[in-house]
């Protein structure tokens, strides 16, 4: 008999074990393994290692190209956790400033590729409304030619950099670097650190100084800054997890207007965070919905001021791609109504707050 009842609890815990291994949606719950403080960031290296091997040559193409692997997202995601637990283990600095090398010149790369396909569809557009005489058609012509010899310049320049990085040979030991700090990391210890640095990147979002009179260094960098919020916790992968409010029960009730559009269909209100963590912190989607509307909405700004540059600049061998500043009055003003819309609906001080509560 006491065998029998030891044997039916055995199966009721068990039971439980598997309705508890699941997340809110129904679907498995990946097991958690050792070390899952230090797995959170050798998953953001262990998909570079295949593209980035020692010694072996690195076509532009297997990097930069987007429709393959974003190669670009994996860097970002390394980068946002190398960024995040830099000001606590100093030695991630170096490395961090080799992910960052490659991102940038692939950044830079594509927005050359950009430009002139941006060049492209303003011109196809345009002579499709006014039909362009030769002379019009021939400036149009030494237009796409200027822009087509600065992507190649871009593509050689970025070749360069994939030549000379270190990153293929940095990733293992980066990878026992991380364990050697995270791998028997305490866990609360960890969510305290990581909670200071979410209040922080939170703060100077709301109190920081941003002149949007400038492009790059102004309204690009506030988007850039917004945009390492989700980043981060996407790469995180599930020590913040996202939680889908009863209707009517968003912390900004207007901001319920957004389901379905693309900003809530955009990857930073939906992080696939496949490990989530035994006690994960967790966040309105709702309020995820307003960043990702607020980083698109900049960022057309920024890809119609970096456009109208570019077509501008095309013959001006002066012409620095994505540093540009040039903003015109119209687009400042775009860009500050858009940003005192984030402020009004006190979207980042929520985030802020809901964070700061776990424990």
């Amino acid at each position: 008999m006491n065998r029998l009842f030891i044997l039916m609890a055995s199966v009721v815990v068990l039971a439980a074990s598997a309705a508890c291994a699941r997340s809110t949606s129904g679907a498995p719950v990946q097991a958690r393994p050792a070390g899952e403080i230090a797995a959170r960031v050798t998953r953001r290296i262990d998909p570079l290692v295949p593209v980035f091997q020692p010694g072996a040559p690195l076509p532009v193409e297997t990097v930069a190209d987007t429709s393959a692997d974003d190669h670009r997202h994996e860097l970002f995601q390394l980068e946002s956790l190398l960024r995040l637990y830099r000001r606590k283990y100093h030695d991630l600095v170096k490395p961090l400033n080799k992910v960052k090398e490659v991102e940038d010149a692939l950044g830079e790369y594509r927005f050359s590729v950009e430009a002139l396909a941006y060049a492209r569809t303003r011109f196809d557009r345009d002579n499709a409304n006014r039909p362009p005489d030769a002379a019009r058609r021939a400036e149009q012509e030494k237009t796409l030619q200027a822009l087509t010899a600065k992507e190649a310049a871009a593509r050689d320049t970025f070749a360069r950099v994939l030549q000379r990085t270190t990153l293929g040979a940095d990733l293992a030991p980066l990878h026992a670097l991380v364990v050697s700090h995270l791998g028997t990391a305490d866990a609360s210890k960890d969510l305290v650190y990581v909670k200071h640095e979410f209040h922080h990147m939170l703060k100077d979002l709301q109190k920081g100084s941003f002149d949007f009179n400038k492009l790059e260094d102004g309204v690009h960098e506030f988007r850039r800054r917004l945009r390492w919020f989700p980043l981060t916790i996407d790469a995180l992968d599930g020590l913040v997890v996202i939680r889908d409010d009863p209707p009517g029960m968003c912390p900004v009730l207007p901001l319920e207007q957004l389901a379905g559009t693309a900003p809530a269909r955009n990857r930073y209100s939906n992080p696939p965070l496949r490990f989530p963590a035994a006690h994960p912190c967790t966040v309105s989607r709702c309020l995820l919905w307003e960043v990702s509307k607020t980083i698109r909405d900049l960022g057309r700004i920024k890809d119609e001021a970096e456009g109208t540059a570019a077509l501008e600049s095309a013959l001006d061998d002066d012409f620095d791609g994505p540093s540009n500043n040039d903003i015109t009055p119209r687009e400042t003003a775009r860009a500050r109504a858009i940003r005192k819309e984030l402020d009004a609906s006190r979207v980042l001080e929520i985030l802020d707050s809901q964070l700061s509560s776990c424990r």
